[in-house]
């Protein structure tokens, strides 16, 4: 059954057909594409002579606002005092540094340190050079409204995954 909007409601289970089988392509090739990522996070943190918890830890800061070393504990699943080592040598490296936080001054705040060469851009002429090149030209080959799809799926998909990687334990 769909809904108002046409959107199928229920397991895939219960689709069938077209739809069940594009449900488990989806599901195979996201699980072949979590692969992927680990792969170019290494490859990443490689490059950048960082380890693959730096890196994460660096693309994390990049992402957004400043974060306090706890909230960084808790996004990445590490023990505050792994944190604690993990800000000493970005800081030491010139990529992160610890600021007051601006209504408290008693907490800290941890923010990047954007390379003047690079802007801290993926792809560019530092991290992985080369990269955004064939992610340009894939993303070529869609319309503006796949790609607007695309987008949606990714940031919705991306919701669901940090609910549920929140709350794992």
């Amino acid at each position: 059954m769909d809904d108002a909007e046409g959107h199928a409601q229920g397991p895939p289970s219960e689709h069938g057909g077209r739809r069940s089988e594009l449900y488990d392509a989806i599901r195979d090739d996201g699980h072949r594409l979590a692969a992927s990522l680990i792969q170019l996070l290494h490859a990443a943190a490689e490059t950048s002579e960082l380890n693959p918890t730096d890196f994460q830890c660096l693309v994390l800061l990049r992402l957004g606002d400043p974060l306090s070393p706890g909230e960084i504990a808790t996004r990445l699943k590490l023990a505050t005092g792994t944190v604690t080592s993990v800000l000493d040598r970005l800081e030491d490296q010139g990529l992160a540094y610890r600021d007051r936080h601006p209504d408290d001054r008693r907490r800290v705040v941890v923010r990047p340190v954007d390379d003047p060469v690079t802007g801290g851009a993926v792809g560019g002429t530092g991290i992985l050079p080369g990269f955004g090149e064939p992610v340009v030209e894939l993303h070529d080959r869609y319309s503006e409204a796949e790609l607007e799809t695309i987008a949606d799926w990714l940031h919705e998909v991306g919701g669901v995954i940090r609910t549920f990687a929140d709350n794992a334990r």
